[in-house]
């Protein structure tokens, strides 16, 4: 030791720091001088370095509260903010002597310990900040005020409440009302609290606190703030009215909507309009719904550009429907004049509220030059159910843009609910084109139009894109009529037709498919065969597990996996007798996900085979199995882990053991 104290002394940081590594393992008792000593050395790794080694030596009640003694040191800063530092990485193991010292005669102390017990943020401390509200320092119960609000206890929002009318201290207050603002508990807010609005450093944390914890009988309060000279006031009061409006009932909403639009004459609306900020989440969604509420004409043009948002669309949606066709008109006139974006965002508004008025704009706006406003003016085409502009969305079909074309085949689906006979004919249209992007489009309107017999054809199609496009359709509307079909094309030559169609037996399921889906158990390609047995599996349930039992001895990679994913959906005993011997397997991610399987069967089902796995011969299953054990409640997992530790032969899952045994000490 006498060696390492020399060495402390050498003027490189490096060969000091190096010194402090060697001191790792050994008895605290020994090397706590020396660390205590680097923890003021000059050099900031250094410092680091003596917190670490400290920390992992697992120091006793006696060391802490030493260590807590360094918090005295007024010559040292480096050594008092390590000696902290070094307190907060402990944790709620430094909780006894750390409480004890709260009370201590030096006020500094007291700060740093109810900063440090800030840090470490566990609820066990919350008795000890409540008695620190009263501390004759304002500093320190204006820290203890601040920690109450990052560890967000509810059960102190009395105790908070009580202290900022006692103590009148500015800074204080400043404090607890931060804390408050951060609660959700929700109580009676006394008058002394909301008087205090009346001074302007305080009135934002007023604010932020009714809203937090106050209820509709403080909305006049915050209506009055709406105004305020300051910008993050007004956010303040905006942002507390609606989230007290959006946890009150629906009777209180009403007086708290009447409210507000009483209020909403001179500068109101100007002022939310102003206020608006789409990057500003919780404003911007304040800004909408109250502007919906208002009603105003003045908000339609904000409202626009929160729906062009996809945050917000719905909440704009519903305050521009607040509005009346008055807004809807306003906005169908201004589309001429407006950028792409907004003219987009126009032709959606119409389509979402099927605003028939619109369907002139509607029907310009298919050509516009913007393929974002093309796409939206097709998509509110169908929700218009503007069967007369059939030629001129299947024109969009061959648009450039990609959205835009499926926003199209989109618009057709819809209207093959209105004009069926017009639909079908564009349908067959595109399945005799020579583009096979058109004939996949038909194969979306025949599936639309419940047409098996058109998609039956197109199951032969050339392209096999197509092919698979159809045997999907077949398989989601349960054709069980076109089963032929899909037979058929579960020995195309493409494997990814073959997988939609071993998909679509399994949904479609009967008698006479199993033994065609067994068949193709020997397909070349491995994802065919993952879906065979997946449909198989639908279809016969409890009867596919000697199926299964025949398939995974000799199952591997993605096979393996669906197998396990099978018997665990099985669940029987049989299925989890398979899923065990899993476990013998070198694919480490294989044995991962069998002990994951074993492990969601229920801790009763844990416990009765804990030790039995625990001496499985496979170390990787072993190992897993220790993650599982570690899962159980901690007196059983103690029990568990104690008894594997003790039997483990191999080193590195025996280190792993005791690590997660030390999180139970």
């Amino acid at each position: 030791m006498s060696d390492i104290r020399n060495i402390l002394r050498s003027r490189d940081e490096e060969t000091r720091r190096a010194a402090l590594q060697a001191l790792r393992g050994r008895a605290l008792q020994e090397t706590r001088d020396l660390l205590f000593s680097a923890m003021g050395d000059e050099s900031w790794r250094v410092r680091k370095e003596a917190v670490d080694v400290f920390v992992t030596s697992d120091p006793d009640e006696q060391a802490i509260e030493a260590l807590l003694e360094l918090l005295r040191n007024h010559e040292n800063a480096g050594l008092r903010n390590s000696a902290a530092e070094a307190v907060a990485k402990l944790g709620v193991r430094a909780a006894v002597p750390l409480s004890r010292l709260s009370g201590d005669t030096d006020k500094d102390v007291r700060k740093f310990v109810i900063d440090v017990m800030g840090i470490i943020g566990s609820p066990e401390f919350v008795p000890v900040l409540l008695a620190s509200l009263d501390d004759p320092d304002d500093n320190v119960a204006s820290a203890a005020a601040e920690h109450l609000g990052h560890i967000g206890d509810t059960g102190s929002v009395p105790y908070l409440i009580r202290a900022v009318v006692a103590n009148d201290s500015l800074l204080f207050r400043f404090s607890a009302l931060a804390a408050l603002g951060k609660m959700t508990s929700h109580v009676p807010v006394p008058d002394e609290i909301i008087t205090l609005a009346d001074q302007d450093i305080l009135r934002k944390g007023v604010y932020d606190c009714l809203g937090s914890i106050g209820d509709e009988s403080v909305s006049p309060i915050l209506l009055q703030g709406f105004t305020s000279r300051q910008k993050s006031t007004r956010r303040a009061a905006v942002t507390s009215w609606y989230r007290i409006f959006s946890r009150s009932s629906a009777t209180a909403r009403q007086g708290l909507e009447e409210s507000l639009r009483r209020m909403s004459h001179g500068q109101v609306v100007p002022t939310l309009i102003d206020q608006f900020d789409v990057h500003d989440n919780d404003l911007a969604e304040a800004v909408t719904v109250l502007l919906g509420i208002i009603g105003d004409m003045r908000g339609f043009e904000t409202l626009l550009a929160a729906f062009a948002s996809e945050r917000l669309s719905g909440v704009a949606l519903a305050s521009l429907k607040r509005l009346g066709a008055d807004a809807m008109e306003a906005l169908v006139a201004m589309y001429p004049r407006v950028d792409e974006t907004s003219r987009s965002a126009i032709c959606t508004v119409v389509g979402e509220l099927a605003h028939r008025a619109g369907g002139v704009l509607i029907r310009e706006a298919l050509h516009d030059q913007s393929p974002l406003v093309r796409k939206a003016a097709v998509s509110a085409a169908g929700r218009l159910g503007l069967t007369d502009r059939i030629p001129d969305i299947v024109a969009l079909l061959g648009d450039a843009d990609f959205e835009a074309r499926n926003a199209a085949v989109a618009c057709l689906q819809l209207l093959a609910r209105m004009d069926r006979a017009a639909i079908q004919a564009v349908a067959r249209q595109l399945g005799e084109s020579e583009q096979p992007g058109q004939r996949r489009d038909a194969v979306v309107l025949h599936a639309a139009l419940g047409d098996g017999e058109r998609l039956s054809m197109l199951v032969k199609d050339e392209d096999p894109v197509v092919r698979q496009a159809a045997v999907a359709a077949i398989g989601k509307l349960k054709l069980s009529a076109a089963s032929g079909a899909l037979l058929i094309a579960l020995v195309d030559e493409d494997p990814e037709v073959r997988i939609a169609a071993a998909e679509a037996l399994g949904v479609i399921g009967g008698p006479d498919v199993a033994g065609p889906l067994k068949h193709a158990l020997d397909d070349e390609d491995i994802w065919v065969r993952c879906a065979v047995l997946r449909s198989i599996t639908r279809i016969e349930g409890a009867a596919a597990l000697p199926l299964i039992r025949t398939v995974l001895p000799l199952a591997e990679g993605m096979l393996m996996i669906t197998c396990l994913e099978l018997l665990e959906q099985l669940g029987s005993r049989e299925a989890m007798e398979l899923v065990e011997a899993a476990l013998e397997s070198s694919d480490r991610e294989m044995v991962t996900l069998a002990i994951s399987i074993l492990a969601r069967q229920g801790g009763e089902w844990v416990v009765a085979h804990a030790d039995r796995l625990s001496a499985h011969p496979n170390e990787e299953a072993r190992a897993a199995w220790a993650g599982v054990l570690a899962g159980l409640p901690p007196q059983q997992a103690r029990h568990f882990l104690s008894q594997a530790v003790r039997h483990e032969l191999d080193e590195r899952i025996r280190l792993q053991i005791e690590k997660l045994l030390e999180g139970f000490a």
